[in-house]
C-alpha cells in the first residue's frame, strides 16, 4: 500500500510540474506576442510622426514660397527710352 501511495504522489507531482511547465510556456508565448505587438505599435507611431514631419515641412515650404516677392516690373519696359 505504501508503494502505491508513493507512486500516486510521484505521478501527481510530475503532472503538476508538467502543467506548470505548460503554463510557463503559454505565459512566455503571451509575453513575446505582447512585446511584438508593442514594438509594432511603436513602429507605426514613429512612422506617423515621420509622415507628419514631412507634411509640416511641405507646409512650411509652401508658406515660404508664398512669401517670396514676385518679379519686379521693369520701369522702362520698351528699353529704348533713356
Amino acid at each position: 500500500m505504501r508503494t502505491v501511495i508513493i507512486a500516486m504522489l510521484v505521478a501527481a507531482l510530475s503532472g503538476a510540474a508538467y502543467a506548470a511547465d505548460d503554463s510557463l510556456d503559454k505565459a512566455a508565448k503571451k509575453t513575446s506576442d505582447g512585446f511584438g505587438n508593442l514594438l509594432g505599435a511603436m513602429g507605426s507611431e514613429i512612422k506617423k510622426i515621420g509622415d507628419e514631419d514631412k507634411k509640416d515641412a511641405k507646409k512650411e515650404e509652401a508658406k515660404t514660397e508664398a512669401k517670396k516677392p514676385g518679379p519686379k516690373a521693369d520701369p522702362n519696359p520698351k528699353g529704348d527710352r533713356p
